[in-house]
């Protein structure tokens, strides 16, 4: 597996990013983890840092790398991608 400190950065913000944003950072203190605690449970190549860079919006992840965010925070990703459907990107 691949450091998952080596994402794509995003080339210019967005609404969908600033929604996703607070979405992961609502759904990981709903959780009562600290960023340290979540990049521990996500395992290998995942550090606070790397937490930090996707709760900044500054790092992307990808749609594995989501679906392993939602199973460790025990949520539905499926609502989460609802949710980011209906915001608009103009």
């Amino acid at each position: 597996m691949s450091d998952a400190g080596e994402g794509e950065h995003w080339s210019m913000p967005s609404a969908r990013i600033e929604v996703l944003r607070i979405l992961l950072i609502e759904r990981r203190r709903q959780a009562n983890l600290t960023q340290a605690q979540l990049a521990e449970r996500l395992g290998d190549g995942w550090h606070q840092s790397t937490v930090a860079s996707v709760e900044s919006g500054s790092r992307k992840i990808d749609v594995l790398e989501l679906l392993k965010i939602a199973e460790v925070l025990e949520f539905d990703p499926a609502d989460l991608l609802k949710t980011l459907s209906t915001v608009r990107d103009d």
